[in-house]
């Protein structure tokens, strides 16, 4: 046998044979690179978040609100503690939770039933009256379900965005209403604080899934911070209702990888494709997910003896997530509050205006806002009649504000907007509109310590802030450490997703309008991420020590605590 025709029995790195060298080297070679892609383009992301976080860390750049970097350092280190004693506490309690299963449940009622009454206690205290988008989905839903109007404001002919989360929000209305509840914004506050516990408790399972117990109990330590306790526990609005979808699409599709039956997988495809659909009516960048599992999916199939089951995922999701929002527009069209043709909306805002506005900045209260909401571009859009005549408009402003730059002001300006966008731990929050924390509905004594956390004009939102900060530190730091620990577990092709996904979102928000306030239904992401890199970490941090101390490997393989993963590469 010929040395050509032994190689072309050989087998890949994939553990699949080998094309032969000599007719199919192009597609071996391209074929390598294409399932290679995701793990590169996650690394991007890492290197990416990484440049953000050392820019705030250096140079912070504020959102509607300021923060001590020392103190934000400083919670960013009790957050590592309580991480550190967390990872210790399950280390030990693993052997008894084995042995003892209606105890372990026991106890996660418990700290489930904590975590939902601290959510529903902050949101009960912290409600604000509805303000800037916020106001037209609450009054039109209040109005549509009390029967004081028939038909949205012209708003929404505008921002037809925001028009499913009005007739839903309408549909909860009428459903309270008639259990004799009239107290529509507490209402609304609670379904803000149910939504975004949902997301927390996805989030853990998500983890769990792709990290085991131990990675999902680390989860639940910045979702306290970031969701628990959020920074828009005092609103209503597609970033948080968002938050629920984007968490639901990953725990949907991880656990459609993880089933072996065929049934119980093309459901949770059909069901994922669904959940995408109704976000990206709330929300378009829900759709970001989807798009970035199908991508490395595709990535994925050079690699696969079949690629039947990859291609009939696609075709499913893809399949659902088009019927869904074929159906979810036909309900919009035929809904009687619906005065105005929404295949044919002259007036509605599109992407040129988005561009547009992505490309300024202006001064705000603590620095520039990059790509940030402003009054003027709206105006100077709205005055432009003809959907074709805005896009060109905005497409024409894009153009010469990017040329007024010049490449490296550009690029320069993308610099400050990523590190804007990225760095800013509370998400905008009390950053739109122009209530403040003077403007609080409970005017009870009991709910005056919250909001003096959560108000910011209230003594105590520096602590606050410290938190949310500190704790997007960590998270950050935590999801850019793939760059040192590249590991098998943390380049699986699934997590690789996750970070393609924020990847998107990324570019998404360096060309159109942005802050960080579009990154919070992407939260749960961060967290998962990052929850999967805190194990990896220890090991690594435990390893080096017992080498550095002069421990062999047998007896640090004895010291291996229960439970950990162990590195492999």
């Amino acid at each position: 046998m010929s040395i050509t025709e032994r190689s072309s029995l050989s087998r890949s790195s994939d553990g699949y044979p080998a094309m032969a060298p000599a007719r199919h080297l192009s597609r071996k070679v391209g074929g390598q690179w294409a399932v290679r892609l995701p793990t590169l383009a996650g690394l991007a992301f890492c290197a990416i978040v990484l440049w953000s976080l050392i820019v705030n860390l250096v140079a912070p750049h504020y959102g509607a609100s300021t923060y001590n970097t020392g103190w934000a350092l400083a919670a960013s280190a009790a957050v590592l503690a309580i991480m550190g004693g967390a990872f210790s506490a399950v280390s030990k309690v693993a052997p008894l939770a084995t042995r003892n299963r209606w105890l372990t449940t026991l106890a996660w009622v418990a700290v489930w039933s904590v975590l939902l009454a601290v959510q529903m206690r902050v949101s009960y205290a912290v409600r604000i009256p509805p303000d800037w988008d916020s106001y037209a989905i609450f009054w039109d839903a209040s109005g549509l379900a009390t029967g004081a109007i028939e038909h949205v404001s012209p708003y929404f002919q505008i921002n037809p965005n925001n028009l499913l989360l009005t007739l839903l929000l309408a549909s909860y209305f009428e459903y309270v209403l008639s259990l004799g509840f009239s107290d529509l914004s507490m209402a609304t506050a609670f379904l803000n604080g149910i939504i975004l516990f949902a997301g927390t408790i996805l989030t853990y399972y998500a983890t769990r899934m792709l990290g085991g117990r131990k990675a999902a109990a680390f989860s639940l330590i910045p979702c306290t911070a970031l969701l628990v306790l959020s920074p828009w526990a005092t609103t209503f609005y597609s970033d948080t209702t968002s938050v629920l979808f984007t968490s639901l699409i990953l725990c949907l599709l991880v656990r459609a990888r993880r089933t072996n039956k065929a049934t119980v997988r093309i459901l949770l495809w059909v069901l994922a494709g669904f959940a995408a659909a109704v976000g990206y009516g709330i929300k378009p960048t829900v759709i970001i997910c989807l798009v970035a599992a199908a991508i490395t999916a595709l990535c994925l199939l050079p690699a696969r003896k079949s690629a039947a089951s990859l291609l009939l995922g696609i075709m499913i999701v893809g399949g659902s997530f088009y019927g869904g929002h074929k159906l979810i527009a036909h309900m919009e069209r035929n809904n009687s509050a619906v005065n105005f043709d929404l295949q044919s909306n002259p007036v509605a805002m599109n992407p040129g205006h988005f561009l547009k506005v992505g490309s300024q900045s202006t001064q705000g209260p603590y620095g520039r806002f990059y790509g940030a909401y402003n009054q003027r571009d709206y105006l100077d859009t709205v005055r432009v009649k003809g959907s074709e005549a805005k896009l060109r408009a905005g497409l024409a402003v894009y153009a010469d504000r990017v040329s007024d730059m010049g490449p490296l002001g550009y690029t320069a300006f993308l610099n400050n907007k990523l590190a804007w966008v990225m760095g800013d731990g509370s998400f905008f929050t009390w950053g739109e509109g122009r209530v403040t924390s003077d403007n609080f509905i409970s005017q009870q004594p009991s709910d005056q310590a919250i909001q003096d956390l959560f108000g910011n004009k209230r003594p105590n939102h520096q602590w606050m802030m410290s938190i949310w900060q500190g704790t997007w530190f960590v998270v950050l730091s935590l999801v850019a450490a793939p760059l040192l620990l590249r590991t098998r577990s943390l380049m699986r092709p699934e997590v690789s997703a996750i970070r393609i996904a924020l990847l998107g979102l990324i570019v998404f928000l360096m060309l159109f309008e942005a802050r960080a306030r579009f990154l919070y239904l992407y939260a749960p992401y961060f967290i998962v991420l990052a929850s999967l890199s805190y194990p990896v970490l220890v090991e690594v941090v435990g390893r080096r020590c017992r080498v550095r101390y002069g421990r062999n490997t047998e007896a640090g393989s004895a010291r291996h605590p229960a439970g950990l993963p162990r590195l492999t590469r």
